[in-house]
């Protein structure tokens, strides 16, 4: 794919972009880049003080609660971020994009790659939790752990396909990142996030809908790994990659379609 080329073609300057990226995050700080494990370390604290003690939903497969919650949600603020700076990923380099000879596709991926890195240095936070339920008895550790680059791939497709698409459309329409920010909450609780579709006791005819969500099988996936110790039934993962094919190749057709006018419409 003519994308997947450009980016390994200029894999030095994204590196490079995303340094810059994460520096601006972090400059000024005192904490610096430990705020990227404080920061679902604090999350986790959270769901369990929450969870436990205030609230504490019940269905098969859900216990306990707070490592089930995290488990989905760290997937999800991967895609989540990255499609809301993607929005304005392009405007915001916009004097590069004028300026410096480079491929406009480099400013997408190089959201996502930042996203990536802050859910990478996430996960020693969630498998250290999975360690501690283990050693208290509260819940088997996930030996299936060591999956998570796999199923991490059809996320990293997913998220390429609307960064793409979300970027170059929000160049012409402005009030996307709005837009963007309503379907993303919209599609946050259609997804099997906060709740298990099998646990979940809705009409037969909404559970139906729930399932057409394209994210369904992507959660799914992640989730079996890192919580549940299994690994999904082999038509779950074929739909979570088809899912994130379709999305990397819907997302490079938007970007082709506009790519000719971004400069002057920056």
């Amino acid at each position: 794919m003519t994308v997947l080329k450009l980016m390994w073609r200029h894999r030095t300057l994204v590196a490079v972009l995303v340094r810059r990226e994460l520096d601006a995050r972090y400059r000024a700080s005192f904490l610096g880049f430990f705020w990227s494990l404080l920061n679902p370390l604090l999350l986790l604290a959270v769901y369990a003080v929450v969870f436990t003690y205030i609230f504490s939903p019940r269905f098969p497969g859900g216990e306990p609660y707070p490592l089930f919650l995290f488990s989905g949600l760290l997937p999800w603020l991967f895609f989540s971020g990255a499609v809301l700076d993607g929005s304005t990923t392009l405007i915001d380099n916009g004097p590069l994009l004028a300026k410096v000879m480079c491929p406009p596709e480099i400013f997408p991926a190089v959201t996502v790659v930042s996203h990536l890195v802050h859910h990478l240095l996430a996960l020693p936070v969630l498998l250290a939790a999975m360690a501690a339920a283990a050693l208290a008895g509260l819940h088997p550790f996930p030996w299936t752990f060591w999956m998570v680059p796999l199923a991490l791939i059809p996320w990293v497709m997913v998220t390429g396909g609307a960064v793409l698409a979300v970027s170059v459309v929000s160049v012409h329409y402005r009030d996307m990142r709005d837009l963007v920010g309503h379907l993303l909450n919209l599609l946050f609780f259609a997804s099997p996030i906060i709740y298990s579709l099998e646990g979940l006791e809705v009409p037969d005819a909404l559970r139906r809908v729930l399932l057409l969500n394209p994210l369904a099988s992507l959660v799914r996936v992640y989730r079996d790994v890192v919580f549940s110790g299994t690994v999904s039934a082999a038509l779950v993962w074929l739909t979570a990659f088809a899912v994130g094919a379709v999305s990397l190749w819907l997302g490079t057709l938007v970007f082709t379609r506009f790519r000719e006018t971004l400069v002057e419409a920056v």
